[in-house]
């Protein structure tokens, strides 16, 4: 089954592709129906909403001074309305996220940022959604997640980008005017609306103390305006923040504290409450400080509004900030518990009926749906509503409990299939047949127990298949869940063949040094111990025949071993150590006694002279870029048969590396070079040969530290910063090529100085790429446990970037080798004698 290459590539991509099924997999509970609201006698508190949103102001620049920034605001806040701060309840991981949160109540996770970069973003059920008109002052980004947003005719929204001569605050007043001439025109018609929403965005950056005098003048204009055209007194006013930017880095916090202000129709004014407060005037006056979550403020302006919560909302309103009756305070915290037990009973649903319960069930969901009804005939509003205020907190845990619990389970399967994968692989390092008759009686009983194996498989599977389908587990998940079956029968497949596997004592280097570069994810300096302990004891025949090549390449192995304990290089810009590097690379060859033909000389110079000149002067960055791209092609392409084709390759290859440089990378990577050609040729001189296993592990040794011996994988992030400073630049469609080039040419380069050393070596592939297999799935089993969808990007992705590489590593290696051979392993060359080579 496992006899070709295909299949075990296709075998080693389901594991990856199961993986991203399981982060990807969409988390929400399904399509829900909203609440009824219950009519009442008393009308909602306010008939109509504006928000005003101001990027970039926080809540510290908003409340300094006493609030002396802001005296027009302030007038308000000591007379009505509450004063508080908010903070996201998770990360935020795109720019609309806080908007999606504050609208929708639905906090975006990493995945379903993830899903859409892959497609469209699909729109989400929000306020807007509820309420019977809505109105936007906003970007286009933003209308195309809230479609049913009104867009006035009057707006002609404009973005502006770094270097215009716009200023924030002329964007706040373009944005102020476009209001005004919106109240100016119909809006007089929407007097006896009611259920409606403005949502007015002023774009910007930070402001300073001096700035905000003219913010909190634009909002009291845009109140007054609002106050003139709709004189009833039942408009309620939000301003607040964006709310937090997208976490990137390592350093994060979710203390992001963003002001709100909420005053007008059906707002409480609270003067006094245990808790935080603020300086509210120059006297030292104090005010309750409020802290609320964004998607409480989704659950409060619809409240305000008398509309259902949105339906993915996760937002509990916030207890005595209303000002309207006992009554209608308790039905809409009610209104609100339904909504979240609506989405807790869903995903509950989606789940097996004998999982452990948590401590919530649909026994219980039933008894508050019958006991809050209870107090709702009796008209006990005071019980009704903190009963309610005292579950919404339950349900949250719950909701949290159950979104999370396949993806364990889910991890848990790939992981079992991971081990039945690594033992087929095992399997497949056979050494030969068994032929002694009490080989034969152990084949004979093993068989029987063979037999048996597979019998419960198969039973344990039909079961399993049965189960899934009488608890409805979603299709997604049980194809998750039936891969551990997939490949335990094909390891009992392989198993009935009978094959002679490795000992066990054969596989303790092959361990060993799995490990050793599986510690170089954790610690760079566990990878380079072991790249020093395996290149000496490699080559510890040279240390008895001292010659000046064996000093040589111990000055290189030590050189490299101390590099790691220096700070990272990769991501680093230091435009000194990259003229060294281009320096190096000109001179390499001919200290080393290389003699390259004029084309290769022709093909070289030239590139490194322009890379020069962009570094040092840099007049036309553009040509540098095309000369870059240009080399690219040449070395993919150029192919002519040189008796030198290893040295040629080495040096088109330092050359092409050197371009996406910004630091001494390439002098490393050179001198890692450097010293496996002096190891190997060392091994050559005393006619010492190396098989397949010894050559897979110098490919796994020395591809893992070619990375960490310059960074690792989250540096790749401080890279991506600085891609524009290499010689390739940056552009949306090419940086990820100059990315992958970045991680693969060193890899490359280690392939073909293996290739052009030991040419015998091609007729050993599968055995090379089955170990390599066996060493990184059982890496990969290792980083899969460390793969998050919480926390900051630059985590995120940099742990799923280790679990993927490795997984995909062999699969890499594979198409590098066969693209070595084609350049450096000819078959012509090997129909030569050996002096001429």
């Amino acid at each position: 089954m496992l006899d070709s290459t295909r299949s075990l590539v296709l075998f080693q991509l389901l594991l990856l592709f199961a993986v991203v099924l399981i982060y990807l997999r969409s988390t929400t509970p399904g399509s829900l129906e909203p609440q009824e609201v219950e009519h009442l006698k008393e009308p909602p508190p306010a008939d109509r909403l504006v928000v005003l949103v101001r990027d970039g102001l926080s809540a510290q620049t908003f409340l300094a001074n006493r609030c002396t920034n802001v005296p027009l605001l302030r007038e308000l806040f000591l007379h009505q309305g509450l004063v508080g701060i908010s903070r996201p309840e998770t990360i935020t991981y795109h720019s609309i996220s806080p908007y999606i949160s504050f609208f929708s109540g639905f906090n975006e996770d990493a995945a379903s940022v993830a899903r859409g970069w892959l497609g469209k973003p699909a729109s989400i059920d929000s306020i807007f959604d509820r309420c019977k008109r809505s109105f936007a002052w906003t970007t286009t980004e933003l209308i195309s997640r809230f479609p049913k947003i009104e867009r006035p005719r009057e707006l002609s929204f404009e973005t502006y980008g770094e270097g215009v001569t716009k200023s924030c605050s002329e964007m706040e007043d373009f944005v102020c005017r476009s209001v005004q001439r919106f109240l100016g025109g119909g809006s007089r018609l929407l007097l006896n609306s009611t259920g409606v929403i403005f949502f007015i965005h002023m774009t910007g950056v930070e402001p300073s103390c001096e700035s905000l005098q003219r913010i909190q003048e634009n909002v009291w204009s845009l109140y007054k305006s609002f106050e003139n055209t709709f004189p009833d007194q039942k408009t309620a006013y939000l301003f607040t923040s964006n709310l937090g930017d997208p976490q990137t880095k390592s350093e994060y916090t979710l203390s992001v504290e963003s002001p709100f202000f909420l005053w007008g129709s059906g707002v409480n004014h609270i003067k006094s409450m245990p808790g935080r407060s603020f300086a509210a005037n120059e006297t030292g006056f104090r005010l309750p400080l409020h802290v609320l979550n964004p998607p409480h403020l989704t659950a409060l302006m619809s409240s305000l509004l008398g509309v259902p919560p949105p339906v993915y909302s996760r937002g509990m309103l916030p207890k005595g900030m209303l000002n309207a009756s006992l009554r209608y305070e308790a039905n809409a915290m009610l209104t609100n518990a339904k909504q979240l037990l609506a989405q807790a009973r869903r995903l509950r649903e989606l789940h097996p009926k004998r999982m452990p319960a948590f401590w919530l069930n649909f026994q219980m969901m039933d008894n508050f749906l019958k006991e809050s009804l209870a107090l709702q005939k009796q008209r006990r509003f005071r019980a009704l509503l903190e009963y309610s205020c005292n579950y919404m907190p339950v349900l949250i845990k719950g909701m949290d409990y159950f979104k999370d619990y396949y993806r364990h389970v889910s991890v848990m399967a790939v992981s079992f299939s991971g081990i039945a994968w690594i033992y087929c692989l095992r399997c497949h390092l056979t050494v030969g047949t068994k032929c002694t008759n009490q080989m034969e009686i152990q084949e004979v009983i093993s068989s029987k127990r063979l037999v048996y194996a597979r019998g419960f498989h198969r039973l344990l599977t039909v079961v399993f298949v049965i189960i899934m389908m009488l608890e409805r587990i979603p299709l997604v998940v049980q194809a998750i869940l039936l891969v551990p079956s997939l490949y335990w029968r094909t390891t009992l497949k392989i198993l009935g063949e009978k094959p002679k596997m490795v000992c066990r004592k054969s596989l303790i280097s092959t361990t060993l040094l799995a490990l050793i570069c599986l510690g170089g994810f954790f610690r760079r300096y566990i990878l380079a111990v072991g790249y020093l302990g395996f290149a000496s004891y490699k080559n510890r025949e040279a240390f008895k025949r001292r010659g000046l090549q064996f000093y040589v390449w111990l000055l290189l192995l030590l050189g490299l071993t101390v590099v790691s304990a220096l700070p990272e290089s990769l991501g680093c810009s230091q435009p000194g150590a990259l003229m060294f590097s281009i320096f190096l690379t000109l001179l390499r060859p001919l200290a080393c006694g290389v003699y390259l033909n004029p084309l290769t000389w022709l093909s070289n110079i030239p590139v490194l002279l322009a890379a020069l000149e962009y570094i040092l002067i840099g007049w036309h960055p553009w040509v540098m870029y095309l000369v870059s791209w240009i080399y690219l092609g040449f070395f993919a392409l150029w192919q002519r048969r040189n008796l030198q084709a290893s040295e040629v390759f080495f040096f088109n290859l330092s050359t092409l590396y050197t371009l996406t440089c910004t630091s001494y990378e390439s002098v490393v990577i050179q001198m890692l070079a450097m010293e496996l050609q002096l190891a190997l040729r060392m091994k050559l001189k005393r006619n010492e040969s190396i098989g397949p296993k010894t050559a897979a592990h110098y490919i796994l040794v020395y591809s893992w530290y070619s990375l960490f011996v310059i960074g690792s994988f989250p540096a790749f992030d401080d890279f991506l910063d600085i891609l524009h400073e290499t010689c390739f630049g940056y552009s949306p469609l090419t940086y990820g090529l100059v990315m992958v080039m970045k991680l693969i040419l060193p890899w490359l380069l280690v392939l073909s100085i293996l290739a052009g050393n030991y040419k015998n070596l091609a007729s050993n592939e599968r055995e090379i790429f089955v170990r390599l297999l066996l060493m990184n799935s059982a890496m990969s089993l290792v980083l899969l446990h460390g793969i998050t969808n919480v926390g900051p990007w630059r985590e995120i992705l940099s742990r799923f970037a280790e679990f993927a590489v490795v997984q995909v590593f062999p699969l890499v290696w594979l198409l590098l080798w066969r693209f070595t051979q084609l350049k450096v392993g000819s078959k012509w060359m090997y129909q030569l004698p050996n002096e001429l080579l």
